[in-house]
């Protein structure tokens, strides 16, 4: 991660500047974008930041047929300092972002 340009260090500049907050991986992916950065890009970041264990991704699954497409896999850095607590957090972290949005969702979505 020695080129500041490389995918991995933009996925982890742009996590980064939530704080400790976890990001869905499409607003990842927006936020890439001013590095521009694809999908593929993102995803190959991700595979070896997760293999190097510097993040945490999270598939989720909903089961309403207008979400099928769609990616809901939920980011975070883990925190070194942190220590053997580093894991809990980061699940924490994606289990709050997770949570807020299937609250949101399940309120405001009907399927007919």
């Amino acid at each position: 991660m020695s080129d500041p340009a490389s995918p991995k260090q933009s996925v982890i500049e742009v996590l980064s500047g939530r704080g400790k907050k976890a990001l869905f991986a499409t607003e990842l992916l927006a936020g890439l974008r001013r590095f521009k950065l694809g999908k593929v890009e993102m995803d190959q970041a991700l595979a070896e930041l997760q293999a190097t264990g510097a993040v945490v991704v999270r598939d989720n699954f909903c089961a309403d047929p207008h979400l099928a497409e769609v990616d809901l896999r939920v980011i975070t850095l883990l925190d070194g300092a942190l220590g053997d607590q580093r894991h809990a957090v980061a699940l924490h972290e994606i289990d709050l972002a997770w949570n807020r949005w299937l609250g949101e969702f399940l309120a405001n979505h009907r399927c007919g």
